[in-house]
């Protein structure tokens, strides 16, 4: 065991030293516990703790920073049962633990990443030598005492601090939710759409481009203790809609998505290395960061081509060029999965060929692995740095948030002397941020009428009429979105992509309605 085999790494470089993963499953045999989300997420803390080695102890943090639970994201996923004041003191009095600092996150599934940042810098720069990251969804918890009438009390209060973080933002406007936009899958099957129409694919073909691409996750999942679903779906089950594999919008059904309803929890722990030496943390358990950034693109409908994310190519870029290293030297790499979409969009900006033999996901990703919330990339995080300390050198993680708009990279790396003269100086060297300001937006037409149809999508209700939605442009290249629920026009969408067919619009009551021209 060595503890201090680094004397080349100043001691205010910000290292990785723990790693904690905890999942709680439903039992059909037993009363579930229905545990809170702070409870879980203690408890992956207690592992993080545990995997340093050394004499690291929960009263060494100094600063607990915890994702945004879905729950406190929007009103419309309030926890009927309560919820904590104050997650990160929850959490740390269940873990013997008294910070200085707390914050609790935006929402955004970049968070993990832009916070690990944050704590970094702010190590980096001797304003902090010890942190704990979190994050948790008990998303199936709550469900399950919905379902059943139960009525848990997950209430918890505090007169402490707390650093939270929520942006007052809605992810969509009132217009969107008008025309029926009201959830991520309809507007990520309107680039999913868009895709497979500049690639030439029908909407069969397609679907069984996806599930291609989506299978290999699902056999990376079933081998994950960590997974909340472990079935072995191969491509031929994912592009069938039996057997529970329901449509939700065209061309996505329910085993195709990112699935939230977990009981899930991830923590990692941030010191400096010359705290790590203090304690004794072996200096094999030191993970390395070689390279970060992160940033936004334009609104959907304003991008110059909807299909794709122009920060993400510019973020990954500059990973890369922080770190000195290309994607091919990634023995590890998670690519954020909440749809196929956003896994194909990444691996075409890293210029990853369809056939490489390295797994895109380390957990087995958000349709099978699980999409606990914002948090999904801490599980990302806590595997890179278990695996890295015995089996590989350079990891890559992504994370994406928004409609295909927000992104995160890092490059995580074993402590070894080649990957340590590389380290990035976060005392020097500000993480890159790509900013949506400077992208020209695609101007939006507020009253059109007749355009051009650029994708589209089908929402299947179950409680109201079906409804079809299109993103077109006008004739002098401005965007907007229209929908219909007219039975037979459904009907024809449903059938046969209508991209690039002309339409006529009119407007009711705020809505833009459409049908075909021809």
């Amino acid at each position: 065991m060595s503890i201090d085999s680094n004397p080349q790494l100043a001691d205010n470089t910000p290292i990785l030293v723990g790693a904690g993963q905890y999942t709680e499953h439903l039992s059909a045999d037993a009363e579930p516990a229905l545990n809170p989300p702070v409870e879980l997420a203690a408890r992956a803390a207690v592992k993080a703790i545990a995997s340093t080695g050394g004499n690291f102890s929960a009263s060494d943090i100094e600063a607990i920073a915890t994702i945004r639970l879905f729950s406190d994201s929007a009103p419309a996923w309030a926890c009927p049962f309560g919820r904590s004041d104050n997650p990160p003191e929850s959490i740390a009095r269940r873990i013997g633990a008294t910070p200085r600092e707390r914050i609790y996150s935006d929402a955004g599934g970049t968070q993990p990443l832009q916070l690990m940042a944050e704590l970094s810098t702010a190590i980096a720069r001797g304003e902090l030598q010890c942190a704990l990251l979190t994050g948790v969804e008990a998303i199936a918890n709550q469900r399950y005492a919905q379902r059943n009438g139960l009525e848990p009390d997950w209430s918890e209060s505090f007169e402490l601090p707390l650093d939270s973080r929520e942006t007052v933002q809605r992810m969509v406007s009132s217009a969107e939710l008008k025309s029926g936009m009201y959830l991520p899958a309809h507007w990520y099957a309107l680039i999913e759409n868009i895709r497979a129409h500049q690639q030439g694919n029908s909407v069969a073909a397609h679907r069984i481009q996806m599930a291609d691409l989506l299978a290999p996750l699902s056999k990376v999942a079933m081998n994950n203790p960590y997974s909340y679903f472990n079935n072995n779906l191969s491509a031929k089950d994912l592009a069938s809609e039996d057997n529970g594999n329901y449509p939700i919008c065209i061309p996505y059904s329910k085993f195709m998505v990112a699935q939230d309803a977990v009981n899930q929890a991830a923590a990692v722990i941030l010191t400096s290395a010359g705290k790590a030496r203090e304690l004794g943390i072996p200096a094999e358990n030191w993970i390395l960061q070689l390279g970060y950034a992160d940033g936004e693109d334009q609104y959907l409908p304003q991008r110059e081509n909807p299909g794709t994310s122009v920060a993400m190519e510019q973020v990954f870029k500059a990973t890369f060029e922080r770190a000195g290293l290309g994607q091919r030297d990634m023995d590890l790499i998670d690519i954020y999965s909440c749809f196929p979409c956003a896994v194909e969009a990444a691996r075409d900006a890293l210029d990853i060929p369809a056939g490489d033999a390295r797994p895109l996901t380390v957990t087995g990703g958000l349709p099978f692995f699980g999409g606990p919330g914002n948090e999904y990339s801490m599980h990302a995080l806590a595997e890179m740095v278990l695996r890295l300390r015995k089996e590989a050198e350079h990891a890559l993680v992504t994370a994406n948030g928004g409609m295909l708009s927000k992104h995160a990279a890092v490059i995580l790396a074993a402590n070894s002397s080649e990957n340590r003269a590389r380290t990035l100086d976060y005392d020097t060297l500000q993480p890159t941020v790509v900013s949506q300001d400077q992208i020209e937006p695609v101007p939006l037409c507020d009253a059109p009428e007749t355009g051009t149809v650029l994708s589209y999508t089908v929402i299947f209700e179950r409680k109201r009429d079906d409804t079809a939605i299109i993103l077109a442009e006008t004739a002098n290249g401005e965007r907007f979105l229209a929908s219909s629920a007219e039975v037979k026009l459904v009907q024809q969408v449903s059938a046969l992509s209508p991209a690039g067919r002309a339409i006529e619009v009119e407007q009711i009551e705020g809505r833009n309605h459409f049908r075909f021209q021809d």
